[in-house]
Formats: structure tokens, C-alpha cells, sequence
């Protein structure tokens, strides 16, 4: 099977359109479609950083539950997805701008020895993003 590329994440979110001010808010994501599903669950569509990111409702007899830990709570807990990480300039210029607009900041970046700088934030429904910025690596 050959893969033509990622198509989207989609995230079960409490108040999708919360969750997509938040995205379109701070990182400059735009509004693509709103839609209802067969079942009448709203889907709201995004670009972000040229992907697609679907925000819908959880289906129905699901919900959002008690958050696991900060950290990757796919490791803590079993399920779910650890994060998903965008790319950015400079990461710690990153993180200040998010600071001032009252992200909450997991970490503070963190830089290996291969040049890669990365440090984590919270997004609405538990979603945890990476802040990643590659350096010297190509």
C-alpha cells in the first residue's frame, strides 16, 4: 500500500468551537468547513501548519474524562495520544509569546546534543503540544 501523506488528526473535543479559537488564536490556524456528521456531531475543519486538524464532538456515550498527569499520559495511562508537535522558528520566542497570551507551559525547552530544541504546552481536551525546532539538523 503506498501512503500519499497524512491526512488529518482529529480530536474529540468538549466544545469543538473552544478548541478551534484556541488553535486559530495562537497558532494562526485557519477555518477551512463546519460540518454535522451522519450521526449530527459537529466537525470543524482547520489548517494548521499545512495539515489538517478535525475538531468534532465525542461520540455519543462518550465524554471527556479526568485529565491523566501532565507528561505523556499515553505511557501513564495506556491511551491516547502522547502529543503531536509544530515546528517553529525559535522555541523559546515560542513560548513567550504563549506565555503572554496564558497558555499553560508544561516545560521550558529543552535542547540535545543534535541541535533539536523542543518544549511542551497544553492545548483544550488534555491535548498536549510539542514546540519543536530543528537547529542544525536538516
Amino acid at each position: 500500500m503506498k501512503i500519499l501523506s497524512l491526512d488529518h488528526l482529529h480530536i474529540y473535543a468538549a466544545n469543538p468551537a473552544v478548541s478551534a479559537k484556541f488553535y486559530m488564536d495562537h497558532f494562526d490556524a485557519k477555518h477551512l468547513v463546519e460540518n454535522k456528521n451522519n450521526n449530527g456531531d459537529t466537525r470543524i475543519f482547520l489548517s494548521l501548519g499545512g495539515q489538517v486538524l478535525v475538531l468534532g464532538d465525542f461520540p455519543a456515550g462518550l465524554g471527556p474524562k479526568e485529565l491523566p498527569d501532565i507528561g505523556d499520559g499515553a505511557y501513564a495511562v495506556g491511551h491516547g495520544i502522547s502529543h503531536f508537535g509544530l515546528r517553529v522558528e525559535n522555541v523559546t520566542t515560542a513560548l513567550a509569546e504563549l506565555s503572554e497570551q496564558s497558555v499553560t507551559i508544561l516545560s521550558q525547552p529543552v535542547t540535545e546534543e543534535s541541535g533539536l530544541t523542543y518544549a511542551y504546552l497544553l492545548a483544550p481536551d488534555g491535548v498536549v503540544i510539542e514546540l519543536t525546532q530543528y537547529g542544525n539538523i536538516k
